[in-house]
């Protein structure tokens, strides 16, 4: 049975990462990445009220991707520990024959929070998430050149 951890913020974007992974046998482990609260909205949200979110949150995007994925088993949970913690404790916890995948979505100019290099199994880019920046570069080529 191959185990695949799989970190998501975004269902149709997982889902296009990891629907060609899947197989019959897969056992999948589901890491909701629920996007960071800014600091002036924390500032006046209980503790208790940002849980409830996440949870409703992670419960739409878990219920999304559950149909779509094939396989055995389906774990889920979510991260409230920094993200490389997390990926660590579940490499210790399931082995080394398990595979880590970042299907979270690109984002433009936001970094997301770095996973280890040594346990993160890059995915196949998918051609047309590059597709925008070509289309801009190349009109604002057009455009300097028009000048």
């Amino acid at each position: 049975m191959e185990k695949i951890a799989a970190f998501v913020d975004d269902a149709a974007h997982a889902l296009r990462v990891l629907q060609p992974l899947a197989g019959p046998d897969t056992h999948w482990l589901l890491v909701g990445c629920a996007p960071k609260l800014t600091h002036r909205v924390s500032k006046w949200v209980a503790h208790s009220s940002r849980e409830q979110w996440r949870a409703r949150w992670a419960a739409q995007l878990f219920e999304e991707l559950r149909p779509q994925l094939l396989g055995g088993r389906i774990e889920t949970q979510v991260a409230r520990q920094p993200l490389p913690e997390v990926a660590r404790q579940l490499h210790l916890r399931h082995g080394h024959g398990l595979r880590v995948i970042d299907a979270r979505r690109p984002r433009m100019g936001n970094l997301h929070e770095a996973l280890p290099s040594d346990l993160v199994e890059k995915p196949a880019q998918d051609r047309w998430t590059v597709l925008p920046v070509g289309v801009t570069s190349g009109l604002a080529l057009v455009l300097t050149l028009s000048d």
